[in-house]
Order: C-alpha cells, then structure tokens, then sequence
C-alpha cells in the first residue's frame, strides 16, 4: 500500500505469548475492520517467546494478510 504524503499509516501492535488459539481470531477481526473502514494501517504481531504455535500463526498471517508484520522478541520474555 502506498500513501500519500498527507496519510498516515495507523500501527496496530499486538503482543502475544501463547496465543496460538486466539491470533488469528483477533487479527481477522481488526483487518476486517480497518479494511472496511479504509484505514491504511499494518498489523505488527509480537510474538513474546511462546511455547506453543503461536510463532507458526503469526508467520502464517504475515504470508496471506499483506499488512501483518512479525516481530520475535528473545529471552528474557515480559519486557517492553
């Protein structure tokens, strides 16, 4: 998506530890949003050193949703 030089680009972050049942829920439901409503925007998906699969969601959602970007925190976990 490129924006004009007057738009801004609203940055969604989500940060998630051991979210693998519930990220993909809660992403589809704020692109929806932000599509239908014509939001330029990208969806940053944090994943805090999960032990489940949630790091396999977040690099799925980032192949078929063009706005999602991954980010991996390392150890320790927890800190802003």
């Amino acid at each position: 998506m490129k924006l004009k030089e007057s738009e801004y680009l609203l940055s969604v972050v989500i940060p998630s530890r051991n979210e693998e049942a519930n990220i993909a829920t809660t992403v589809d439901a704020i692109e929806r949003e932000l599509e239908e409503n014509q939001i330029p925007h990208e969806i940053i998906l944090v994943d805090d050193c999960s032990t489940d699969n949630t790091r396999s969601e977040i690099n799925r959602l980032a192949v078929i949703i063009g706005s999602c970007r991954p980010v991996y925190r390392s150890l320790p976990a927890g800190f802003g």
